[in-house]
C-alpha cells in the first residue's frame, strides 16, 4: 500500500500551532514510568540508541544547506501525511470493548494531522519544490513504505498492545532522536522550522505516554511478542531513514534490544 495516492491534493489549509496539544512529561514521572515498564524499555532504548549512531545521522551533521534534506523531506512528507490517517483508521476499527482508547487514537490523530503543511510550507518556502503538487511524483521507497505498512498491519489486527509498543514506544521514541538531531541542524544552517521543533517534543510525550496504556501482562510469552514487535518497527525506522539517503540498512535486533545479525551498509 502506498505512503500516499499520488493523485492526493497537497494544497494546503491553515495551520495551526500545535505545540499547546502536548503536556510536557516531567523528568521524574519519566524515570517512574521507565522503571515501572523496564522489560519493554530497556530493550527499546538499546535498539534506538544504536539506530541514533548509524550514518544517518552522520549524513545529518555534514548537512551544508536546506538542499541537501531534499531527498529526505519529500520521503518524509508521505510518512508524515499518512500517519494520522493510521490512527484515525485504529480509530475507527476500535472495538466495543476498547472504547476507552478512543480519546487517546482521536488525540494522537489529531496531534499529527497538519505536520505535513508545516513541512510542506517549509519546502516551498526554501524551493525544495517549485510547487506543492510537485510531490506527487515522488516515488516512496519500499522502506519507506514498509514502515507505514507495519502501522496499516497493526491497525487492521487490532491489538492495541503491539501498536502502544511498536508505534507510540518505539518508532515514536526513534522519531524523537531523529527531530532532535534535524531541528537544531537546520537552526544552524538558518533554515529551521516549527514543524521540526514540534516535533522534539511532541514525539518525546508520545513515546512515553502509550507506556501506561499497556494491558497488565505477566505472561512471559506475551511480552517476548510486543518486544519483538516494537523492535521490528525500530528495524523499519532504521531502515526507511537509511533509504532516504540512498543505503540499503537493515538492523536486527535480538529480545534484549541488541544487534542480532550484522548489519550491510550499502551505497553510502
Amino acid at each position: 500500500m502506498s505512503a500516499i495516492s499520488a493523485g492526493q491534493s497537497t494544497r494546503s489549509a491553515p495551520v495551526m500551532n500545535l505545540e499547546a496539544n502536548y503536556q510536557l512529561v516531567s523528568a521524574e514521572r519519566l524515570v517512574e514510568i521507565a522503571d515501572r515498564y523496564h522489560w519493554i524499555v530497556g530493550p527499546i532504548h538499546r535498539a534506538s540508541e544504536y539506530v541514533r549512531q548509524m550514518p544517518f545521522f552522520d549524513f545529518v551533521e555534514r548537512m551544508t544547506a536546506a538542499q541537501d534534506f531534499k531527498g529526505c523531506a519529500c520521503q518524509l512528507y508521505h510518512h508524515s501525511a499518512t500517519f494520522p490517517k493510521v490512527m484515525g483508521l485504529m480509530l475507527g476499527l476500535t472495538p466495543l470493548s476498547e472504547n476507552h482508547m478512543m480519546p487517546f487514537y482521536a488525540g494522537h490523530a489529531f496531534g499529527e494531522a497538519t505536520h505535513h503543511q508545516l513541512l510542506m510550507r517549509w519546502m516551498l518556502q526554501h524551493r525544495l519544490l517549485c510547487e506543492a503538487d510537485d510531490i506527487g511524483k515522488v516515488i516512496t521507497t519500499p522502506e519507506t513504505n514498509a514502515c507505514v505498512n507495519l502501522a496499516y498491519q497493526m491497525a487492521v489486527e487490532q491489538d492495541r498492545d503491539k501498536w502502544l509498543v511498536a508505534l507510540n514506544c518505539g518508532i515514536e521514541r526513534c522519531s524523537n532522536d531523529f527531530f532532535k538531531a534535524v531541528a537544531p541542524k537546520m537552526h544552524r544552517l538558518g533554515v529551521g522550522d516549527e514543524y521540526f521543533n514540534i516535533h522534539v517534543e511532541a514525539d518525546e510525550h508520545h513515546s512515553i505516554m502509550g507506556l501506561e496504556h499497556i494491558s497488565a501482562t505477566s505472561s512471559a510469552a506475551r511480552r517476548e511478542v510486543l518486544i519483538a514487535k516494537a523492535l521490528e518497527g525500530i528495524t523499519l525506522w532504521a531502515a526507511m531513514l537509511h533509504s532516504w539517503i540512498g543505503m540499503t540498512a537493515v538492523p536486527v535486533f535480538d529480545l534484549d534490544g541488541r544487534l542480532a545479525k550484522r548489519t550491510v551498509w550499502q551505497g553510502y
